[in-house]
């Protein structure tokens, strides 16, 4: 398409998404046959439309760092599926590549089975919430690694954060019905695992508190004066009621004695504009991620003028473990069939892309230097990430 050609991609953001959509497409016409033809498959649901294209710009800039180092992305086999569809189904002469990469929301179960009946490994690249806590259980689940970090990580530099500034008496506080209450009680396990104590007048550890019902703010307000915290960890949306009416409380002295500061274990995206109170805040700003990130990031930026998400880095550590994988034959499992990723090495120092390849060629288990995460890769279990936090000073 010479029009695309000519366009200036910082200024046609629409141009790049419709030349990554027609190139998927051109790909799916491949996909038709019901014989596998590539040694991996990257399989596609119909939304969101912002995750897929993240990933997908990710996964270019991958294939370009694989270019760079001599060697020819892997042909992909692309499968698309709706939400609620079996993964088998796009492999329906039962055979699929060694090597699959799951969708945004994929179902877990469905996938381990699938990845047991085709003796196939399976990355995950969209998934790091707590879906990821149920994987060992599964059986097959070590046919599937995750490559983002847990968003546990993300809460956990959160709780030592605040156990380092001081704060190790907290009440925990949450919206009931929103989604940001559902990081209440995992931060509290942090919290407490990290020597941190959480108050609470009941057996509830988590004050759920409905916005609406003026009674249960008051008692709220009471039950921080007695208490006294040195923070208020907000499970709440930022700009939802409860947040505006405990502001307005404690902005008031309702709190008195007590002013805490104020937690946020919620993501970056949702922290954004966070605007300054008489309290300190404590908030995260970036999510777990690997030691290629800050690099990365600025190649993103520089090919398509904006800042890149997780799933980007995870569409670019995508392209380059599948390259990775396509060097050398794969390795033999303990159970007598090739295993398409077992040529890493969790435990072994992380390399560049292209000395990792060299290093692949001459037979050795290595470390590709992440970005979306360490990539100390291990069935079943979440790699590690480093997560930054931001402090937003008292006015």
């Amino acid at each position: 398409m010479p029009f695309l050609r000519a366009m200036s991609w910082r200024r046609w953001p629409f141009a790049r998404l419709l030349l990554i959509t027609a190139s998927l497409l051109g790909c799916q016409a491949i996909a038709a046959s019901q014989r596998p033809l590539s040694a991996a498959a990257i399989l596609l649901v119909d939304g969101p439309a912002r995750a897929r294209g993240s990933f997908l710009q990710g996964l270019q800039l991958g294939d370009a760092a694989v270019r760079a180092c001599g060697l020819q992305p892997v042909r992909v086999d692309w499968r698309t599926l709706s939400w609620d569809s079996d993964p088998g189904s796009a492999f329906p002469s039962g055979m699929a590549p060694p090597l699959l990469v799951a969708p945004f929301a994929a179902d877990l179960r469905a996938f381990a089975q699938l990845a047991e009946s085709t003796d196939s490994r399976v990355l995950l690249p969209f998934q790091r919430g707590t879906s990821l806590q149920g994987l060992k259980a599964l059986e097959s689940g070590t046919r599937l690694s995750p490559l983002l970090p847990s968003r546990d990580t993300d809460l956990q530099a959160l709780a030592q954060d605040a156990i380092r500034r001081g704060w190790t008496r907290m009440v925990v506080v949450s919206d009931p019905g929103t989604i940001e209450a559902d990081a209440a009680t995992p931060f509290i396990s942090l919290v407490q695992g990290d020597g941190g104590q959480v108050l609470s007048y009941t057996n509830a550890l988590v004050q759920e508190v409905d916005p609406a019902d003026p009674d249960r703010l008051r008692l709220l307000a009471q039950d921080l004066a007695w208490l006294a915290p040195d923070a208020l960890v907000m499970a709440a949306p930022p700009q939802g009621r409860l947040a505006e009416a405990l502001r307005r409380a404690q902005r008031d002295g309702a709190f008195a004695p007590a002013d805490p500061a104020w937690i946020w274990p919620l993501s970056a995206d949702q922290v954004t504009e966070l605007k300054e109170q008489p309290w300190p805040q404590l908030a995260l700003r970036r999510p777990a991620v690997g030691p290629g990130w800050e690099s990365f990031a600025r190649r993103f930026q520089e090919r398509y003028g904006q800042e890149p998400s997780q799933l980007a880095g995870a569409g670019y550590d995508t392209a380059r473990l599948l390259a990775l994988a396509s060097v050398a034959p794969a390795p033999v499992s303990s159970e007598g069939s090739r295993d398409p990723l077992g040529w890493m090495d969790p435990e072994a120092s992380p390399l560049p892309l292209c000395e990792a390849i060299a290093r692949r060629r001459a037979g050795q288990a290595v470390r590709l230097e992440g970005v979306s995460s360490g990539l100390d890769l291990r069935p079943a279990q979440a790699p590690s990430g480093e997560a930054l936090t931001r402090l937003i000073a008292a006015q």
